[in-house]
């Protein structure tokens, strides 16, 4: 059963890092044009910091963020990607790194971002993983102190890549969409109803997000 598990959770990061594991296939070629075509999206604004979410869990939102993100260093780029899912946070699993310290941890004031922050397999790309629990998230996300968090990322990272909670259900990602440059919704096909989606556009336009674009995710990850 352990071997079971370990085995399952090996092929959970295969496929979220498949721009790593594969940098010359068809994943990798794919979100190279996605992290080609942000750009292109931002008419001529460099898009520095970037916020993937979708309207609801179990769209592939935390692969399509981590994607981008390893696609961005391989550019050259030096990139921090953060988990800003409290509720279900998936990075520190994908990256083999502990939970706490994380962003929470900074968020609350118990040590500094730079001694939150861990370096990664991908030469360019760290991780800020969530951190410890805490229930009063949105408060949090929506404070000062995560504006600082943002100032400190943007004055040492060349990209920022925020892995969100899904829009509908929480104000945890509307808390952050106007603190970030962009915003990419990612919807999956076949599961993602048209009435959903287009009420998380409606919820993230509100909350005065940039939206550059929606990835259509056509594989269960």
């Amino acid at each position: 059963m352990v071997r079971e598990r370990k085995k399952a959770a090996k092929a959970f990061v295969g496929k979220s890092l498949l721009s790593n594991v594969n940098p010359y296939g068809p994943t990798a070629e794919q979100f190279r044009t996605i992290r080609n075509n942000i750009q292109y999206a931002s008419k001529s604004k460099a898009i520095r910091s970037l916020l993937v979410t979708s309207p609801s869990e179990g769209e592939g939102k935390s692969t399509a963020a981590v994607n981008l993100a390893v696609c961005m260093a391989q550019r050259g780029d030096r990139v921090l990607v953060i988990d800003a899912n409290f509720r279900n946070p998936m990075l520190h699993q994908i990256f083999g790194v502990q939970t706490s310290p994380g962003l929470s941890n900074v968020l609350g004031q118990q040590l500094e971002i730079r001694e939150a922050i861990y370096n990664t397999e991908v030469e360019g790309l760290d991780i800020l993983p969530s951190g410890q629990r805490f229930f009063n998230t949105t408060e949090l996300l929506d404070s000062e102190r995560m504006a600082d968090v943002m100032d400190y990322a943007s004055s040492h990272y060349d990209r920022v890549v925020l892995d969100c909670p899904p829009v509908l259900g929480t104000a945890d990602t509307n808390a952050l969409a106007g603190k970030c440059d962009g915003v990419i919704l990612l919807l999956k096909s076949g599961k993602t109803q048209e009435g959903l989606a287009k009420e998380a556009k409606r919820s993230l336009l509100f909350a005065k997000a940039n939206i550059l674009g929606v990835i259509l995710n056509k594989k269960s990850v």
